[in-house]
């Protein structure tokens, strides 16, 4: 007896059209962006390739400077702003560098730039012993010498929007006891040596600035080299709402609005009202006397401090009883 095949037949149901899928995948794509945001890339600013002197593809030096900057982006993960060492300790083939980052920067965002910068400068000076780049937020050098000059090469970028003329006179002295300010302060830091702070140019509109000196740098050489950049800004920048100043061993930059992490507000400087239309000459000193004041206070504290050195070794001396080096000590004429 034949058993009877029973046949199931399944409806398969039909599927909606593509349309109704259209707007969740829409929204799944954009909450995707709100969920997990893309992190901004590094913006270049300039970089240069200060050493005449070139190295040999597959050498010693570029081994040495292929580390370093491995050593530089792997040192920037550990949540420093600034960091420096040397590879190599044989002179021809020795190479020093470091990295630092805007000091309100997260660490993440500091390697992300260290490391984009790293790989950057070998592209742009492929053979040089000697270079330095510029992001945003960071800068990373590396060299063969001793001494690294931290005033040249010096860069400066500034807005293509203008302050309008009546405006001007106010603008440019209330930058200048803004720069000036940071600048004093930041270069007397212990360890930082970065300030920021605003003021307001009128009801509306303030003025933000931003300076940072490498952490290794002495009060003086720090002073030199934010009065450098301070002293350049009415060359570069007169005028614009707008600018910063790229040292090796500093940087300075203000606008209008603000681009940096902090709450720190500077009272607005007292500015005295002056007939329109100053000359260069009044500007450029607007930016220079501050600076002059400052180094010649600084002569006189140095000075100060040479001649209580002097009196000291003077009181030893006598002490011990060594009464024929008194008289040469009193004939030492320190000029001041």
């Amino acid at each position: 007896m034949c058993n009877p095949q029973i046949f199931l037949q399944t409806k398969i149901p039909k599927m909606p059209p593509c349309k109704y899928f259209a707007i969740p995948s829409i929204l799944f794509f954009l909450l995707s962006f709100l969920i997990f945001p893309t992190k901004a890339a590094p913006i270049y600013s300039s970089h240069a390739c200060t050493d005449s002197s070139k190295y040999q593809p597959n050498s010693t030096f570029q081994t040495n400077l292929d580390l370093l900057l491995s050593y530089l982006s792997s040192n920037a993960t550990q949540g420093v702003h600034f960091y420096k060492t040397t590879v190599g300790s044989e002179t021809p083939n020795a190479v020093k560098g470091l990295f630092l980052c805007r000091r309100d920067t997260l660490t993440a965002v500091c390697h992300d730039c260290v490391n984009a910068a790293a790989k950057d400068l070998t592209r742009r000076c492929p053979v040089e012993k000697e270079a330095i780049i510029w992001y945003d937020v960071c800068m990373v050098r590396y060299s063969n010498q001793n001494y690294l000059n931290n005033i040249v090469p010096a860069v400066d970028m500034s807005d293509s929007k203008s302050v309008a003329g009546a405006d001007l006179d106010r603008f440019n002295e209330v930058l200048a006891g803004l720069l000036n300010a940071l600048a004093t302060k930041a270069a007397n830091s212990e360890d930082e040596k970065f300030e920021t702070g605003e003021v307001n140019l009128t009801s509306s509109v303030t003025l933000y600035g931003l300076v940072q000196c490498t952490p290794e740098l002495s009060l003086f050489d720090c002073n030199m080299c934010f009065r450098s950049a301070i002293a350049s800004v009415p060359n570069c920048c007169d005028g614009k709402q707008g600018a910063r100043v790229l040292l090796p061993g500093c940087n300075i930059r203000y606008q209008v609005y603000p681009f940096y992490n902090s709450t720190k507000i500077l009272a607005t400087p007292v500015v005295k009202s002056r007939p329109s239309g100053r000359s260069r000459v009044e500007v450029i000193l607007t930016f220079v006397i501050p600076i002059v004041a400052a180094m010649v206070l600084f002569t006189f504290g140095i000075c100060h401090v040479m001649r209580k050195q002097a009196k000291s070794l003077k009181q030893l001396w006598r002490k011990t009883n060594y009464s024929e080096g008194v008289d040469e000590i009193d004939s030492i004429n320190l000029r001041g």
